[in-house]
């Protein structure tokens, strides 16, 4: 440990991100985004040389606070699973160690929780998607299949057969039904429901009209 503190990085590039920030590249490798103020403070310059102990120092007294800011900041308007933050931050061009600990510190206070998160994931997109595209889209948000399953368990959604039923009445008309089904089965089978579902659906408010 004393031997990386004390040891001499490179800054290697400071490059414009936006009219505020700047990515600070040490040793070729991006190390966190930084302000004017922070250049000024840090004497940094590309090619220039800064002590490993100067770095860890920045690290800890201003990039951890600035990425938990950033991360709050963002659940505060709407819930987020950890992939989000994870992809938010390293955005924002955070090293891992400081995505890690702002993550695990977000976790404590519980603000992250792939589980509440798929919960209302599946809540608030169930009555217009199937589970089959739910379950894909949160396996896509990098969260696991034991917590996709228990979401969808203890999400207490309709029978999908009523919302298959509901989507085909409001978004055809009986002649489409019954004269235009492929093109009926592709859409739903793009919203992620199953195919017989649709069918049996599809008979049942052609029966009814008839």
């Amino acid at each position: 440990m004393m031997e990386q503190m004390s040891r001499i990085a490179t800054v290697t590039d400071i490059r414009k991100v936006d009219d505020k920030r700047f990515c600070l590249f040490v040793d070729y490798e991006p190390f966190s985004s930084v302000y004017a103020s922070d250049i000024r403070r840090l004497h940094l310059a590309c090619d220039g040389e800064i002590e490993w102990s100067k770095l860890e120092e920045f690290r800890r007294d201003y990039l951890f606070k600035r990425a938990m800011n950033k991360a709050v900041n963002s659940i505060k308007f709407s819930d987020k699973c950890e992939y989000d933050i994870r992809q938010k931050l390293k955005d924002l061009y955070y090293d891992e160690e400081i995505v890690d600990q702002t993550i695990d510190k977000l976790k404590s206070y519980g603000y992250i929780d792939d589980y509440r998160y798929a919960c209302g994931y599946v809540r608030r997109n169930s009555a217009k998607k199937g589970i089959r595209v739910i379950r894909f889209e949160l396996q896509a948000k990098h969260i696991g299949q034991d917590i996709i399953d228990l979401a969808v368990e203890d999400s207490d959604i309709s029978d999908e057969s009523d919302r298959i039923t509901y989507i085909l009445q409001k978004k055809y008309t009986v002649e489409e039904l019954t004269e235009k089904r492929d093109k009926v089965y592709a859409y739903m089978y793009s919203k992620g429901f199953d195919r017989r579902k649709v069918s049996e659906c599809i008979r049942n408010i052609v029966s009814d009209i008839t």
